[in-house]
Parts: C-alpha cells; sequence; structure tokens
C-alpha cells in the first residue's frame, strides 16, 4: 500500500477495481466514498485511507506564497490530477490574478500569475508535475490531453461564476505552453470604480434612444467588463431585445439573470463579425453590443444600425477619447454620419496605484505595494439633452 500513496495514476488504476472514476469521488465519509452523484460507496479501509489523504488539499489563507508553497507540496503526493487543476484556478481567483501562465523549460514548468498587470512567479514544478498538470487542465476545458503537437482552446465552467475561464495550450519544444484567462463576477456601475461624474454622464448617454455609444481603451483596460455593466443597465431599465456580438463570450449574461443574447463568433466558420452584423440588422434588436469593432465593414454595419433607430455599443481599441474618434474615420466612417450617430466615447485605462497597506502578508496586494485602478475620460455629443463634454 505505501507505494500506491506515493502514486497518483496507481491511485487511479486502484480505483477501477470498484467501477468508478476517481474525479467523481467528493469525500470519505466514515469507511465510504461519497460520489459527485450522491452514492455512497463501501470501501476497504486502506482504500478508503488513500482517498482521504487525496482529498486533503491545503487550505487556502490569503497569504499567496504561503497557498502557492502548500500547492506545490501537495502535488508531491497521492494528488488526483483533476483536483490539481482546479485547486490552481481556485489559488489564482483567491489571489485576484487575471491570467495564469504555465511555462515549460527543459527541468521544470513555472507557474505565473498575471497580478497589477504584472507575471509573478507562484510555483516551480518539475516537468513530469507540470506535465501531469497541463494535461489535467486540458481535460477539464474540453481538450485532448494527448495532443501536444496542435494548438487547442478551451473553457472551464466555474459552479456558481457566470465566467468561464478560458484555456489556451500552445506547443512548445519542451512542452505545452498554457495560458488561463480568468474573468470575475458580473459588475454594477457603482463597481467599475469610475467617477461620480463620468458615471452619472455615462448613464445619461445610455439614455439615449439611438445612437453609437463607444468604450474605447487599450488591451487589458476593462472594456468588456464596462459594456457588459452597461448591458445589464440597460436591461433593467429598457424593455426590447438585447443581443451581443462577442469574440469570445467572456461572462455568460443570462446565466447571471440579464435578458441578453449572446453571439460567439467563430469566423473559421463563417460566423465572422460582419456577418453577425448583417444578421443582427434583421433580427428587430432594440439594443445591440459590438465587443468589438475591428474592420471598416464592423464600424460602417455599426454606424448603420445606430442610424436606424437602434442604440449600439461598441468596444474599441484607442488610447484616448480623440484617438477613438480618429480611429473611426481611419475605418471609413464619414464625419458627418459620425456626428449624426456618435453619441458618447468613454476612454478607459487601468493605472498603478500605491497600496497604502502594503506588507509582505497583504492581502489586497500580497506584498507587491501596488494596486490597480480605473481612470477614465468621456466625450459626450454636445448636443444630446442633459450632457455636455467632459475634459
Amino acid at each position: 500500500m505505501p507505494e500506491i500513496l506515493n502514486d497518483t495514476f496507481r491511485v487511479r488504476r486502484l480505483f477501477t477495481q470498484v467501477e468508478h472514476p476517481w474525479d467523481e469521488v467528493l469525500a470519505v465519509e466514515g469507511g465510504r466514498l461519497r460520489l459527485r452523484s450522491g452514492e455512497r460507496l463501501r470501501v476497504d479501509q486502506a482504500l478508503a485511507a488513500t482517498a482521504a489523504r487525496v482529498l486533503g488539499a491545503p487550505a487556502l489563507t490569503g497569504n499567496l506564497e504561503a497557498d502557492a508553497l502548500a500547492f506545490t507540496r501537495a502535488l508531491c503526493g497521492p494528488w488526483a490530477p483533476q483536483r490539481a487543476a482546479h485547486a490552481l484556478l481556485e489559488l489564482a481567483v483567491s489571489a485576484r490574478a487575471s491570467d495564469i501562465h504555465l511555462e515549460p523549460s527543459l527541468a521544470e514548468v513555472l507557474v505565473r500569475f498575471r497580478l497589477v498587470g504584472d507575471l509573478r512567479t507562484v510555483a516551480t514544478l518539475s516537468a513530469a508535475q507540470g506535465a501531469r498538470l497541463t494535461a489535467a487542465l486540458k481535460a477539464i476545458s474540453g481538450c485532448l490531453p494527448y495532443r501536444r503537437d496542435v494548438v487547442q482552446e478551451g473553457r472551464v465552467p466555474r459552479a456558481g461564476v457566470t465566467a468561464d475561464v478560458r484555456a489556451s495550450f500552445v506547443p512548445t519544444a519542451l512542452g505545452d505552453r498554457v495560458a488561463l484567462r480568468l474573468f470575475g463576477t458580473l459588475l454594477d456601475f457603482a463597481a467599475l470604480g469610475l467617477s461620480p461624474a463620468v458615471q452619472a454622464r455615462f448613464e445619461l448617454a445610455l439614455a439615449r434612444p439611438t445612437g453609437l455609444l463607444v468604450v474605447a481603451g487599450p488591451s487589458g483596460a476593462g472594456k468588456t467588463t464596462t459594456l457588459y455593466a452597461a448591458l445589464a443597465h440597460l436591461a433593467r431599465r429598457r424593455a426590447g431585445a438585447h443581443l451581443s456580438l462577442e469574440d469570445p463570450v467572456e461572462q455568460r449574461l443570462r446565466v447571471a439573470g440579464v435578458p441578453v443574447d449572446q453571439v460567439e463568433l467563430c469566423p473559421e466558420r463563417g460566423l465572422t463579425a460582419e456577418a453577425a452584423l448583417v444578421a443582427a440588422l434583421r433580427q428587430d434588436v432594440d439594443v445591440l453590443c459590438v465587443a468589438e469593432i475591428r474592420t471598416p465593414a464592423e464600424a460602417r454595419l455599426a454606424l448603420q444600425a445606430a442610424h436606424t433607430g437602434r442604440l449600439v455599443l461598441a468596444g474599441l481599441h484607442a488610447g484616448s477619447v480623440a484617438e477613438a474618434r480618429a480611429r473611426l474615420l481611419e475605418l471609413g466612417l464619414e464625419q458627418r454620419q459620425l456626428d449624426d450617430t456618435l453619441g458618447c466615447v468613454l476612454h478607459q485605462r487601468l493605472e498603478t496605484v500605491r497600496c497604502d497597506d502594503a506588507s509582505p502578508g497583504c492581502p489586497r496586494c500580497h506584498g507587491l505595494g501596488r494596486l490597480r485602478s480605473l481612470s477614465a475620460q468621456l466625450w459626450t455629443a454636445p448636443d444630446a439633452p442633459g450632457l455636455r463634454e467632459v475634459a
């Protein structure tokens, strides 16, 4: 039995003797295994002891260094791979990381979290541990664990959370490089971090019956989060048909109780943003969201939708309010049409600010001494009722 206790895959084979996959086991209760189905299966004492040890994942304390060390130590024992994969996600969520990276080298795999905009190494695994963890991450995200020669993308659904984890696996000469993007819960305006003046004027812009409202900013500035908050705000105050075109869908709005239909674009199958916009114009929608305008055709169709009686929200990569307006003109929109239809441009970016409570175990900044803060600037059409330009 001792050699079984030190080999996760032998533990899994042992469980095939009771005709139940190891990952179905949730807990050990008095010599019985409680399965996901609710069934309680009686097993011999040795197997129950093994299960209890494997299920003993370290509890999170909120101290990233201590939790990461406990996670690394647990991987050295008989921890089921898929449980390790879920534990990694919980560790990242606890740390408020936006991304997880697994980066292979010759003898080890680095686990890094993106915290306050920077990548920070939180664990160093052996090559074998990293390979097992990568295979488990592929399995829980709907990818093929045994394929190490192709790019794969998948999703990890999380119970009670409207946002899936987006997973990307890219084969390198030393193994798969893994990137996981974590999304938080749906936010309302009060939680976005907009200043009271900008928030009030943006809400007034959203009250327009028609027009094009643009949320601009650099990559990673939270534009999609703001668009979701705007859609939720509109759904509570404006009856009608609401449709959002996204690539990919980051949060499932109807699961969160927001009555917005979301279309996930799939260019390789012909469902491009342009094709989806053409279809959306025939769907009798009142509010249309385009998560990101990238091409002249998309800009033209979004403007057409706004010009024909719909309120259109759109995301746009730009470095400032002025650059966002210039970018729309570069995409082929006419100045006169833009002046008639553009209701507002909200430009936002995440800035780094000092953490006043910084310490080695600070739960807010994890000892980094820095936090991210939203900085936003709003331009509104001068002729809009109740609105004026904001510097």
